[in-house]
């Protein structure tokens, strides 16, 4: 490292540590950024656009003009589709003033669901902006058993798709076969690797997340109101556009009274129908409602409860105040260590001495009043909304991917598609419901039934490639646009050297311009950043060979799911009940034993990271602001809307730390640096940096 009168120059590894360090809270900030109303102002194509003004999110609008923009049919959409619809959706959303997680006491779904996106596409985001250095590697023989050659025959195919012509013999031999054994051994290795991993990633997402069985109940309570068989009927229709036609009459069809009556000449209102999907959707959250609001009735009927009625008010109250009012209470609640509960009830001043035990029944009364306004909130912006943005948007999309729809609708049969997607999605959710502590299945299940299924996957593409040339060049070559975004800019491109690629330079260009002081105190968070970047990949490493050594689980009815035929029909039902009936609540079970064992992939201790600094409201009256994944906070997140444990959290280790463990140690928290003081010196700057590179308008 060489000292200056102008300061200090980082290593090639620092470099690289520091981008790790700003991309990672970058892309969530930017994420974090959707929940305040204006977003979109200065977003930058496709939406609100200033002539050389910078977009205000420039790594997720980057990946938008990059992979999305140019995509086949969606290039097609015009410019009302983005500046209209889907502006006026994502604006609703913001200006909905959905609950914070904070403010529950829990990791709520969207939480879950935005830290995970955001962990898997700061990847792409680190790609397109330092580029992905060249690999020179002679040995092409590689063990389908062996980690280490699974790990490089992926690394060698991205070098071979980014700098070669690995797409343009790929999609030559799809078209020749539907068996991956007839492909060669480098894309049978990273099949592999890519499988392992999405297994990983299921098995962590619905089985260790503390919010993955109501995730699961969810996509059940969704995937029973889908009438799968009227739309395989339909899409059996030969003429395209007959077949689009009634698809379109399936989906977008709105019934409701106001229907009938402005049919009938009674009235001429607006038609308050609901389309088939706002029908789910609307449908799926009332049961989520009715169980909250039940909940609700409970505590406010509880005899026994020390909560007066103006508390209880109070309490409701918050759910529906402004933005700027929900803000202020929660800083005093942080500022005074505070549970937002005594902060709410001190702004009303309502008396606040509540003993441990009615202030967590009033936390729970809290929660489930944000929840229940969250759903409604989200029933009103996407189903009753007016103008009608969804039906529009979808109605567009539509019309823009006809020429996508005739060429596939020639090429393969979407009907058997529908199919195979269906008895897939059958197949997981009756795995995943974990029913005893016996029946959790581990990563090595989700892997069986990957390969269960795989070749429904292999043989779509297959049948694209041979009978759908046009549509295959099509993506051909905006898979070829999209893998030239990662190759490096700069002379020298080798993968045995580690820096920022392309910002190499810029990223020491902004350390160069920081105080002696701020750089003194980064210096050591980039140092201890390096070894936690070689650990979490190291850790990654060795859960890959223990996945690959240890055979799935021997539980009788998980073996039956993944072992049976992936041809065997299952029914398909196009409604059913809400899920209040007997016998359809989950047991609460203890998750604990070897079945628990996280999978392979960085991105786990990623999203785990995100997920910890998740500030949490204190759980008793007084006390420090808590921590995403505590036990306590963990286990009120394993709740569905019922209020019913849906997985058990017992003494032992949370899947948090059992992640965190593998990265830095059994028993040890030191390995990830805090890096608040990098994030707070250079945060803005890279932003800026970011999106002064993006500028193309």
């Amino acid at each position: 490292m060489e000292t200056t009168e102008k300061g200090r120059s980082l290593s090639p590894a620092q470099s690289a540590a520091l981008f790790d360090l700003l991309s990672h809270h970058n892309v969530y900030s930017e994420i974090r950024d959707f929940r305040i109303p204006g977003s979109l102002k200065h977003y930058g194509p496709p939406f609100s656009v200033e002539k050389e003004k910078p977009s205000t999110s420039p790594a997720l609008q980057g990946l938008v003009s990059k992979f999305l923009l140019n995509l086949p049919g969606l290039k097609d959409v015009p410019e009302e589709f983005w500046k209209v619809q889907l502006h006026d959706i994502i604006e609703g959303l913001e200006a909905a003033n959905l609950s914070e997680s904070y403010d529950k006491g829990v990791v709520g779904t969207r939480k879950t669901v935005a830290t995970a996106i955001s962990a898997l596409i700061e990847y792409p985001v680190r790609g397109t902006s330092g580029g992905f250095s060249k690999v020179q590697d002679p040995d092409h023989d590689y063990d389908l058993s062996k980690a280490e050659d699974l790990s490089r025959a992926f690394r060698n195919l991205m070098d071979a798709v980014i700098y070669g012509s690995a797409l343009d013999d790929l999609a030559q031999k799809t078209a020749e076969t539907d068996k991956l054994a007839e492909h060669e051994p480098l894309i049978q290795a990273a099949h592999e690797f890519l499988l392992v991993n999405i297994a990983s990633f299921m098995h962590y997402a619905l089985i260790l997340s503390p919010k993955g069985q109501y995730l699961l109940k969810l996509v059940a309570n969704v995937n029973r109101l889908v009438p799968y068989v009227v739309i395989r009927q339909t899409l059996k229709i030969g003429n395209v556009a007959t077949m689009i036609s009634a698809m379109m009459k399936v989906v977008l069809a709105k019934m409701s009274v106001s229907t009938i009556t402005n049919w009938m000449g009674l009235t001429s209102g607006e038609d308050q129908g609901m389309n088939l999907m706002q029908q789910i959707i609307s449908t799926v959250l009332h049961w989520d409602i009715r169980d909250l609001d039940s909940r609700a009735s409970k505590i406010e009927s509880d005899k026994n409860s020390s909560l007066s009625k103006d508390q209880l008010r109070g309490l409701k109250e918050y759910a529906d105040k402004s933005r700027d009012e929900q803000e202020e209470i929660r800083r005093q609640s942080q500022q005074n260590s505070i549970s937002i509960v005594i902060s709410i009830l001190a702004s009303s001043s309502i008396p606040t001495d509540l003993s441990e035990s009615t202030h967590t029944v009033a936390l729970e009364y809290l929660y489930v009043q944000l929840s229940i306004r969250d759903r409604k909130q989200l029933i009103q912006v996407l189903c009753h909304s007016t103008p009608d943005h969804i039906t529009t948007t979808i109605r567009v999309a539509v019309s823009a991917y006809e020429p996508v729809i005739r060429n596939i609708h020639k090429a393969v049969d979407l009907s058997d598609t529908v199919y195979d997607f269906e008895a897939f999605l059958g197949d997981m959710l009756k795995m995943s419901r974990v029913q005893d502590e016996s029946s959790i299945p581990t990563v090595g299940d989700f892997i069986a039934l990957l390969k269960k299924h795989q070749y429904s996957c292999h043989k779509f593409i297959h049948q694209v490639c041979k009978n759908g040339k046009e549509i295959t060049g099509w993506y051909l070559d905006w898979a070829k646009q999209a893998a030239s975004h990662f190759r490096r800019n700069t002379d020298r491109s080798d993968a045995k050297v580690r820096d920022a690629g392309d910002l190499t330079e810029p990223l020491n260009d902004l350390f160069s311009k920081l105080s002696s002081e701020q750089q003194k105190k980064i210096l050591p968070v980039l140092d201890q950043q390096i070894k936690y970047i070689d650990e979490m990949h190291a850790s990654s490493h060795k859960r890959l060979e223990m996945v690959l050594s240890t055979p799935p689980s021997k539980n009788p009815t998980i073996a039956k799911i993944v072992s049976s035929s992936a041809n065997s029909r299952a029914s398909s039902r196009s409604s059913s009940p809400a899920p209040n009936e007997k016998g359809t609540q989950t047991p609460r079970i203890v998750s604990s034993g070897p079945s628990s064992e996280p999978g392979p992939g960085a991105y786990l201790s990623r999203w785990k990271d995100l997920l910890d600094n998740t500030p949490i409201t204190p759980l008793s009256p007084s006390g420090k602001v808590e921590s995403a994944s505590g036990k306590e906070v963990v286990k009120g997140s394993t709740k569905d809307a019922a209020g019913e444990t849906m997985l058990e959290i017992p003494d032992g280790k949370t899947g948090a730390e059992k992640v965190r463990e593998r990265v830095t140690g059994e028993g040890s928290k030191a390995g990830k640096p805090d890096a608040r003081v990098v994030v707070e010196a250079m945060g803005q700057d890279f932003r800026a940096l970011l999106a002064a590179r993006g500028l193309y308008w």
